[in-house]
């Protein structure tokens, strides 16, 4: 069985029952939080820019933090993500060193609103994001970083891709196909340390707006590779080089503190400029 049928079958099998209440309450708590820093970001000029740009690219009725619904299901989860992480006070793994609620929690927005999914459907969707983001990330040990990519655009597409495929309706074949059409999607530089240009905010509402079309593409029967972590030119051994072999064998282990709601400061992700 290959990673993305593990990951599929976990997706599709959680239920919020399995779900442990401390669990459950720590993932509102990243929800709001989230949402609080989103809406404390609107009307930055990034923020505005992006905003403009998306309504240049369409329109929809999809929801937006702090402009009602104005854009389409794609574009929104771009915007979510994009002031959620904007200013650098979201939830940070510890051990993945990846802002894994600001692809998550977009990703499941729009998803439960245009499925009309209740709250606990919502809620499970983002937790089995999480916990394969965060789990996935931490393999890596830094080693993402290290080759110049940034985790929570990079991997947090893989994560949002099983929130996607669970709330639109996806049987687990099908969400381990839409992991092997995201990994030909996901991605993230960290260029912008050079200069602090604009774009580490775009990683986590791209690497959402992502796995928001490898699902629908993989409900609609498109194919993408099985193999889409461990394969010859999977994830690992891509964006890990030597180290992929260490990494796809390792078994991840869940941090003890899944979240942090104070602004990141590690060397690896300084704060936004």
């Amino acid at each position: 069985m290959t990673l993305s049928q593990t990951y599929a079958d976990f997706a599709t099998r959680l239920t919020i029952d399995a779900i442990p209440e401390r669990v459950r309450e720590r993932a509102r708590y990243l929800i709001l939080d989230s949402v609080g820093t989103g809406l404390a970001a609107v009307g930055a000029p990034w923020a505005e820019a992006s905003f403009a740009a998306a309504g240049d690219l369409g329109s929809g009725t999809a929801p937006v933090l702090g402009h009602g619904r104005g854009l389409a299901m794609r574009d929104a989860a771009l915007m979510n993500g994009l002031v959620m992480h904007g200013l650098d006070y979201d939830d940070t793994h510890a051990r993945g060193i990846i802002h894994a609620t600001v692809s998550a929690f977009p990703t499941a927005l729009v998803a439960a609103d245009k499925a009309g999914a209740l709250g606990a459907d919502l809620l499970v969707a983002y937790i089995a994001a999480m916990e394969v983001s965060t789990r996935v990330a931490a393999v890596g040990a830094g080693g993402f970083h290290g080759f110049g990519f940034h985790p929570t655009g990079l991997i947090g597409a893989f994560g949002s891709t099983l929130a996607a495929g669970r709330l639109l309706g996806l049987d687990a074949r099908q969400i381990a196909m839409a992991q092997g059409i995201v990994l030909s999607m996901a991605g993230g530089s960290l260029e912008f340390l050079a200069d602090g240009a604009w774009t580490k905010r775009l990683h986590p509402g791209w690497a959402a707006s992502s796995a928001l079309t490898a699902a629908t593409l993989a409900k609609r029967g498109f194919v993408g590779p099985p193999a889409a972590y461990e394969g010859r030119f999977g994830l690992f051994a891509l964006y890990l080089r030597d180290a992929a072999l260490r990494c796809s064998t390792r078994r991840p282990q869940a941090s003890a503190r899944p979240g942090r709601s104070r602004r990141c400061r590690s060397s690896r992700c300084p704060p936004a400029t």
